[in-house]
């Protein structure tokens, strides 16, 4: 099933170390023309680096990195963003794996519907109550087709009874994926999250 594209563009992965200053000044000069965006790849430190572009400039950037002789591969192109990709990418991170956290999977509308009685943390479409800037980075982040660390989903029930849930970890990652549509998302819980979870639907 394909979702909903918001604003994607295409990646490119390069060697940073085989980019000279001249070469790295020539792509950089041409961004009113290709209109290029440019981050350091991965969660981890790594020597790739990521050159987003407009999808319909495909051909020119790659005309450009042949003429300049920097070795790239076009990463994830938009048609191949559905929601068996994506959620085949979210993963725990070692540090929740060593905290006994587990990857579980929530109904999308539900665990939105908990989110939004927590007014002051909630990550409303588009990003709006949130970082645009983290909301937008997240989206080009998913066309680079590598791994997502699960959102941290945290639920607690108060000495009034009451079940609280928030995500403490992730809130931008799981607005982006909501707002394409997605209708599950794996998230990390701990055990006693899971349990509560289970007493109302999300899982």
């Amino acid at each position: 099933m394909n979702i909903s594209p918001i604003s994607f563009k295409s990646t490119f992965s390069v060697n940073q170390n085989e980019l000279t200053k001249k070469q790295g000044r020539k792509i950089s000069s041409k961004k009113d023309e290709y209109q290029i965006t440019i981050e350091p790849g991965g969660y981890k430190n790594s020597d790739k680096i990521f050159l987003h572009t407009p999808y319909e400039y495909d051909s020119r950037m790659i005309k450009m990195l042949s003429k300049l002789k920097v070795n790239f591969e076009l990463l994830c192109p938009t048609d191949t963003l559905n929601d068996e990709s994506i959620t085949s990418r979210i993963v725990l991170s070692d540090i929740d794996k060593e905290a006994g956290y587990k990857l579980v999977i929530v109904n999308t509308k539900k665990l939105d519907s908990e989110l939004k009685k927590d007014t002051a943390s909630y990550v409303g479409k588009n990003g709006e109550n949130g970082s645009r800037l983290k909301y937008d980075r997240f989206k080009q982040y998913l066309n680079t087709n590598q791994p997502i660390f699960a959102p941290k989903v945290n639920i607690r029930k108060s000495s009034s009874g009451e079940i609280n849930t928030n995500i403490y970890d992730g809130r931008h990652r799981f607005a982006v994926l909501r707002d394409m549509g997605l209708e599950k998302i794996p998230v990390a819980m701990d055990n006693e999250s899971i349990k509560l979870a289970e007493k109302i639907n999300l899982i």
